[in-house]
């Protein structure tokens, strides 16, 4: 999958504010159940947020894990909260 343009990913970030964290990651990281659900949640919906426990330094690793496993892209995010973005299969 391409990555998003620039563009693309300004109105990604912008449709996402608007959006509760479907996926929160807790201190046990990612596991094979939570990897299932962020699947599931990015089939359904293509834009998913995600809310993180860890630290920020932890958190770039978890996105990159994220991104390499479910074949998404980060868009964005504030804090300690991520966008992901997938495009439907």
């Amino acid at each position: 999958m391409t990555a998003p343009t620039s563009k693309e990913k300004a109105a990604l970030r912008n449709m996402a504010q608007k959006l509760k964290p479907a996926i929160h990651i807790g201190k046990k990281g990612i596991t094979p159940a939570l990897l299932a659900e962020f699947t599931k949640a990015l089939k359904l919906d293509q834009l998913v947020k995600v809310a993180f426990k860890a630290n920020r330094d932890e958190i770039s690793s978890f996105v990159g894990e994220l991104e390499s496993k479910t074949d998404s892209h980060c868009v964005g995010g504030v804090g300690k909260r991520r966008s992901f973005y997938k495009v439907k299969e």
